[in-house]
């Protein structure tokens, strides 16, 4: 009871909900789109007091589609919409004249046939759930997509998915819960034809080419709408919720929220606050902070074990340097590796010790704001993001036989299941 006082009082006393986002509303705003961004600060309390350095998370969980990919998935949408890429938003009791229209695009497709391949069929299902006329497509690892599945419903839009099959299952069947059509393809490395985000790119030509949808490819990791809404709010809310801040810690997906809040802070505190990157085993990141190289040895075909990055972390972890990440990169200062044992530890941590259930990339991030805190005198201030919550993760991260298929070792089978990182501190 006591921690939960605790934390509703760092809530009251730190959440952004009062500030108001520099957004502007285009009238077509959904009461999903209004609750996105200005989520709360907390102090995590008993951590920080074992540490006599503050730890506070960024609950990005707490946006409504449970994750912060919500404010680039609403940007970028946005983006596409203004220039002209997609149609605009269906509004909904105003008139029929935009649903006819698309009806009637569907009917003149429709004669041309059904279809002949599984790519086509997808295509077809998201333009006969398109009130716009218009289909979003991205290749994503979830939980983007499940951004702009929401959104594209809400806006009227049809929404296909082309998900890698190394994620957990739940996070399709949201997708498909959603009314996104989902294309799933084995994982594959960025330079294969048929990785995940290449795949997304020609399903996107094609619907435009072939079928006549005004179809777009959202492209999340080269589009800088991704880094300009991390810059202009997220940025600017870390600052707000702790104006003393010594360090932003955080893991990079497709590079957007490091690079856009890692800008915004060194240019507000005068290059004060350190930005340091948090990268799970087999990314290229670590490297290229660290060595000014792009590799990582994992990354030899045959040391590939499971996973494109060779780690159980989803999300996060990168084989390139993306345009979004590269806007940052010069305002990163360091790079710490977080293995998925000591990510696993936190987890469970948290959840006893917090009451935080996480996903992989939340628990990598705050193992690596409690190594940064310790190299940072006491008293210093250390700030990292809660992506999601562990909801997304039951069949592999917190499966304990999944965990234990990898390697690793199951926390509530241990005496003492504290994450190596701590236990100096205890």
């Amino acid at each position: 009871a006591l921690a939960a006082a605790t934390c509703s009082a760092a809530v009251l006393m730190r959440s952004g909900r009062a500030g108001k986002s520099k957004r502007k509303d285009d009238g077509s705003s959904s009461c999903y789109e209004k609750l996105i961004g200005n989520t709360p600060i907390v102090r995590l309390e008993h951590l920080s007091a074992l540490l006599k350095r503050s730890i506070y998370v960024k609950l990005e969980s707490l946006n409504p589609g449970g994750t912060g990919k919500d404010r680039a998935a609403l940007s970028m949408i946005r983006l596409a919409e203004e220039s002209k890429q997609l149609p605009p938003p269906f509004r909904y009791g105003t008139t029929s004249s935009q649903e006819k229209k698309a009806e009637a695009s569907v009917d003149s497709k429709s004669q041309k046939g059904e279809g002949d391949s599984k790519m086509d069929q997808v295509i077809l299902s998201a333009g006969k759930l398109s009130k716009s006329g218009g289909i979003i497509v991205e290749g994503t690892s979830g939980s983007t997509g499940i951004s702009l599945a929401i959104l594209a419903a809400s806006r009227g839009h049809g929404c296909i998915v082309v998900l890698p099959d190394d994620q957990a299952m739940e996070k399709k069947l949201i997708l498909q819960s959603l009314g996104a059509q989902v294309h799933i393809v084995p994982t594959a490395s960025i330079s294969n034809p048929n990785h995940y985000v290449n795949i997304a790119r020609r399903v996107a030509e094609r619907a435009s080419k072939v079928w006549g949808y005004q179809a777009v490819f959202m492209d999340q990791f080269e589009n800088l709408a991704n880094f300009k809404i991390h810059y202009e709010d997220t940025g600017r809310e870390i600052l707000r919720g702790c104006p003393n801040v010594d360090a932003f810690v955080m893991s990079s997906g497709t590079g957007g929220t490091i690079s856009g809040v890692g800008k915004y802070l060194k240019e507000q505190t005068q290059n004060h606050a350190q930005i340091v990157l948090v990268d799970p085993p087999g990314s290229s990141l670590y490297h290229k902070i660290e060595h000014g190289i792009a590799y990582a040895p994992q990354q030899a075909e045959q040391r590939l074990k499971r996973h494109r990055y060779d780690t159980l972390a989803e999300g996060i972890g990168l084989d390139r340097i993306t345009q979004n990440f590269a806007l940052g990169e010069p305002y990163i200062d360091k790079a710490i590796r977080v293995s998925d044992q000591h990510a696993v530890d936190m987890a469970h941590w948290l959840l006893s010790a917090e009451g935080l259930f996480v996903g992989s990339s939340s628990s990598m991030n705050v193992v690596g704001a409690v190594e940064t805190a310790l190299s940072l005198p006491e008293g210093a201030s250390v700030v990292t993001i809660i992506c999601d919550t562990g909801q997304r993760h039951v069949t592999r991260f917190w499966n304990r036989d999944f965990c234990l298929s990898w390697g690793l070792k199951w926390p509530g089978d241990c005496e003492s299941p504290i994450p190596d990182c701590l236990k100096g501190s205890l």
